[in-house]
């Protein structure tokens, strides 16, 4: 018999695909603001064309970073969130947090592709994604408590493997942070393509195979 806690209230589910449709339309509303960014200096000419898109390189690099990440995100934000079978209050507000750190990636943006990628900028941008990771680690934690109760339950193993998942950018901008804060400036930078890929294999190997086996 089901518990009565477990039970979901009359209503939930529409509340719970309003929840989901929003944050779908935060996401592609970020996006798009990303790409808003990307102007040809002023005074460039049809002869000046190339010239102009060679000038814009630092907003293109910060772009195609930026992007990147927050699709990283999203496709995280579809796995948490596909399972899940009943809609409640503090979901909705980790959510809603989750979103709030999201939405400030644009601007991020912004300053890092107005200023060098080896100065505080780049030290901003970091500091801005340690908190959307330190967001999707909350919302991981809210969606699975007690034992998943709000997605039909979940093993141990497929629980730490979502959390080292949702925690991997946040650690791999924290390590960046740290580096360029030693004077590791360029290395900071350029670790950048490869911490987060291998975080997430990582999780991935360790985690998803011994499910696997388990099951």
């Amino acid at each position: 018999m089901q518990n009565e806690r477990d039970r979901p209230e009359p209503g939930t589910g529409r509340l719970l695909e309003r929840m989901l449709f929003f944050s779908d339309s935060v996401f592609a509303i970020v996006l798009t603001l990303l790409v808003l960014d990307l102007r040809m200096p002023p005074g460039v000419t049809d002869e000046t064309l190339i010239q102009g898109i060679r000038d814009m390189e630092p907003k293109l690099v910060a772009f195609g970073i930026t992007f990147g990440l927050v699709a990283i995100f999203w496709i995280s934000h579809i796995s948490i969130s596909r399972r899940l079978s009943a809609f409640d209050w503090p979901t909705a507000w980790a959510n809603l947090f989750f979103l709030f750190t999201i939405a400030l990636t644009p601007f991020a943006s912004t300053l890092l592709g107005e200023y060098s990628v080896l100065g505080n900028a780049w030290r901003l941008y970091c500091l801005t994604l340690m908190g959307v990771g330190a967001a999707l680690i909350m919302l991981v934690l809210v969606v699975y408590r007690d034992r998943g109760r709000l997605i039909g339950g979940m093993s141990r193993k497929e629980f730490w493997h979502r959390l080292t998942r949702a925690g991997s950018p946040g650690v791999t901008f924290a390590i960046l942070f740290a580096l360029s804060l030693m004077g590791f400036r360029r290395m900071s930078f350029m670790l950048s393509w490869v911490l987060i890929p291998a975080i997430l294999i990582l999780a991935r190997f360790l985690f998803t195979r011994k499910s696997s086996q388990d099951s």
